[in-house]
């Protein structure tokens, strides 16, 4: 049953290479000589840079290749935040811009259910603990397999998590307050940090949307930021989940530094770069094991 009270209140709920290296499918129709797909895609993102946008038919026709397989690149190199695809191509990703989140829900669905999954193997979770769950594409899954979970007492501030947790009925769940962000299906702003601020959380589990060596984990939005502070202030654990993508890209609001988090969970090996600056800052990187 739910129970909307407003804005102003709470609502109450009873080692990483985005771009693969393949051949043409078999029986494509493509000639022998066709660019692998990692020199290919290369060689779109260096036309887009070039032009800003391009369409399907003019990249088939340029690299030789059939519209499938640029429709494929395209789709991968989207997953891997490298561009937007629009209707008939695409355009360049611009420097801190993120994908919808109509987009962002649909990609690397695979890897994010593997993050989920060995995230909640490390979490060591106990009945009635008091955890916030926040937004992301990544946090979704994780809401699904918790909601299957021992009893406990869930606040988040993104509205597709309220509801996958509420789905069982078996847990206390609370929506906070705020102002609702765009596309990003979250809430932000005082009355989120107010519903913040007055709890301490056991554990805290949420997305970012990069990270980054030196600078730790950034936001796009300056709400979103200010959110990571005070959940690390008001919480005895904190644990990132993200996935490979967001290794290496920028933001525009520093959110927290490394130090700040417990574990950090992505879907492949971090580079060696970030395993070293993670063992120096004290946080543990989890990821799936080899099958």
């Amino acid at each position: 049953m739910l129970r909307a009270n407003g804005e102003n209140s709470m609502t109450n709920f009873e080692p990483q290479n985005a771009v693969a290296n393949e051949m043409p499918a078999a029986g494509s129709g493509e000639p022998a000589g066709t660019i692998l797909a990692a020199s290919r895609q290369r060689q779109i993102l260096d036309l887009l840079a070039e032009r800003q946008e391009i369409q399907v038919g003019t990249l088939s026709s340029e690299l030789q290749v059939s519209v499938e397989t640029i429709r494929r690149d395209l789709r991968m190199l989207e997953e891997a935040g490298k561009l937007k695809r629009v209707h008939g191509g695409a355009v360049l990703l611009r420097p801190n811009e993120e994908l919808p989140y109509s987009t962002r829900i649909e990609s690397l669905q695979g890897e994010k259910e593997r993050i989920a999954q060995t995230c909640l193997d490390h979490l060591d979770l106990r009945e009635d603990q008091l955890v916030f769950i926040g937004g992301g594409s990544t946090t979704l899954p994780l809401a699904r397999m918790l909601a299957r979970g021992p009893r406990m007492r869930f606040v988040t501030n993104t509205i597709d998590v309220a509801y996958a947790l509420a789905a069982t009925g078996q847990h206390e769940v609370v929506l906070t307050g705020g102002r609702l962000l765009g596309d990003h299906e979250l809430l932000a702003g005082y009355d989120t940090l107010n519903a913040v601020t007055r709890r301490l959380f056991d554990l805290v589990v949420t997305g970012t949307n990069a990270v980054d060596a030196k600078l730790g984990f950034l936001e796009y939005e300056e709400p979103e930021a200010r959110l990571h502070e005070a959940l690390a202030q008001h919480s005895r654990r904190y644990v990132i989940v993200a996935d490979h993508t967001k290794f290496g890209r920028s933001a525009s609001y520093a959110a927290l530094p490394l130090s700040a988090v417990e574990m950090v969970v992505t879907d492949l090996a971090p580079t060696p770069e970030y395993q070293d600056v993670f063992e120096k800052a004290g946080v543990r990187a989890q990821w799936p094991a080899l099958a």
